[in-house]
């Protein structure tokens, strides 16, 4: 004769449910994540009032906040979720211009970063001026000194400058290229920094108040993402001296979150019905743990193909308006910010000095690197999308 079966039996076993997602670090904020981003906050309003012993400009600190923003999204993702990151590397890496591409954007933000602390603030070389690259040679009638050898009535290129020096006022063009490299990866960063947590809570907001709160969120983001960021740009662009290429950065910011936030709102009411939140709904777990723990978490993905699709134009628009020169009272100024290096208008002093083709090395590196940046961009982002939001076929 059996024996009697337990009184639980039959039935399914109770979970405290704040005891599982302790022990089973279900996905949810890293206790460690929002410390740091007190802590940073301090350390901003110490320099704020204090000064740091560095100097940080409002520039600089738009690139840590976008540093730090997509630093502590990877690493939360390593250490909450390993496998599931070891997998979409797997994806990933079945593409090996993908690859190639995120190799190049690795070393483009290595030099963006610590590039600017190797080189120093190119020197005016005045009698050195139009200096070929290393591998090629210019009419020695364009140069008023060669440095490297002459040979046949020609200036040939040494190791003093590897890349040549621009036509007016003999700057080194890999320095110069070094310190555009900075300002292309804090237009992107500064932007997106922006953009993740305007998209993102507005669209949070959106899903979960509903109604006219969302109606009138909704309105607002396509209202703004109507608006041209160059037209506010160029609004407010006589009206300050300094600081125009953070000007740029915030109206790009302010007119891109929209479509991010359209999105997240659309993933939330899609995400919410899904089988592991009706279960987790089941278990008793609340809407704000719900939300925190387990629907963003799955949202990450989407967000950052989004921003990664985005930021190419980013780059773009501002080497665009840096190639752009208006008249002024003293003339011609870019219309970009001249306190700051960029591609553009190395392109623009290189197209309207010597020329193409005589010296086209001074814009053409700098339109090779401006291409490679934007493809390499379009092409991670693309590959992104396929691994960590593949669609069935």
């Amino acid at each position: 004769m059996s024996e009697p079966s337990p009184p639980e039996a039959g039935r399914f076993a109770t979970v405290d449910w704040s005891e599982f997602d302790a022990e089973q670090a279900a996905p949810t904020v890293p206790r460690w994540l929002p410390a740091s981003a007190v802590a940073l906050l301090a350390v901003f309003c110490y320099d704020y009032v204090a000064d740091l012993p560095v100097l940080m400009t409002g520039l600089d600190w738009l690139l840590v906040l976008g540093l730090y923003m997509f630093g502590s999204i990877g690493l939360a993702a390593l250490l909450g979720a390993p496998e599931q990151v070891a997998h979409y590397w797997g994806q990933y890496r079945t593409d090996p211009l993908a690859v190639a591409c995120l190799a190049f954007l690795s070393a483009f933000v290595a030099v963006g970063l610590f590039g600017p602390f190797v080189v120093s603030e190119p020197e005016v070389r005045i009698l050195y001026s139009a200096q070929p690259p290393v591998w090629g040679s210019i009419d020695t009638v364009f140069v008023p000194n060669c440095y490297g050898p002459v040979v046949d009535g020609r200036c040939h290129g040494s190791w003093r400058f590897p890349l040549g020096t621009t036509a007016i006022g003999g700057k080194d063009l890999l320095v110069l290229l070094v310190l555009g490299t900075r300002t292309s990866l804090s237009v992107a960063l500064g932007a997106a920094a922006l953009i993740v947590p305007a998209g993102v809570g507005v669209g949070v907001a959106a899903a979960t108040i509903g109604g006219r709160v969302e109606a009138a969120l909704m309105w607002l983001a396509e209202s703004l993402q109507s608006m041209p960021a160059i037209l506010i740009y160029l609004v407010l662009f006589y009206w300050m001296v300094e600081g125009r290429l953070r000007l740029l950065i915030g109206a790009l910011g302010l007119v891109s979150w929209g479509g991010l936030a359209r999105l997240v709102r659309d993933e939330l009411r899609v995400r919410e019905n899904e089988q592991y939140a009706q279960a987790a709904r089941i278990g008793g777990v609340g809407d704000r743990r719900l939300l925190s723990r387990h629907l963003l978490p799955n949202l990450l993905p989407a967000v950052l193909s989004n921003v990664a699709l985005q930021i190419p134009l980013f780059v773009l628009i501002e080497a665009t308006v840096s190639f752009i020169q208006i008249p002024v009272m003293q003339g011609a100024s870019t219309l970009g910010d001249p306190s700051n290096f960029s591609w553009g208008q190395q392109i623009y002093n290189s197209l309207f000095t010597v020329g193409l083709p005589t010296a086209w090395w001074l814009a053409g590196l700098p339109l090779l690197l401006l291409a490679l940046t934007v493809f390499a961009f379009n092409v991670v982002g693309d590959a992104m999308v396929e691994a960590l939001e593949p669609r069935g076929g």
